[in-house]
């Protein structure tokens, strides 16, 4: 597994739950960001990564905060 990248990670977490993404969700879905490799296809997602981070758009799109420009 790759090193976890905590500036990313941190980054990650923060916009997430600006976003009322719940927080467990938002802690699974930045470890999967923050452990990435651009170098392997699907970043090295398994399809359970790629549901959590489904799950975490569509979090942050239900909310009431949502906000377009």
């Amino acid at each position: 597994m790759p090193e976890l990248n905590q500036s990313l990670y941190n980054a990650s977490y923060e916009s997430l739950t600006e976003a009322n993404v719940p927080e467990y969700l938002a802690d699974a879905v930045s470890r999967i960001v923050a452990t990435d490799e651009p170098d392997v296809p699907n970043l090295g997602r398994n399809d359970i990564d790629i549901e959590l981070c489904c799950e975490a758009v569509i979090s942050a799109i239900s909310s009431d905060d949502w906000e377009t420009d």
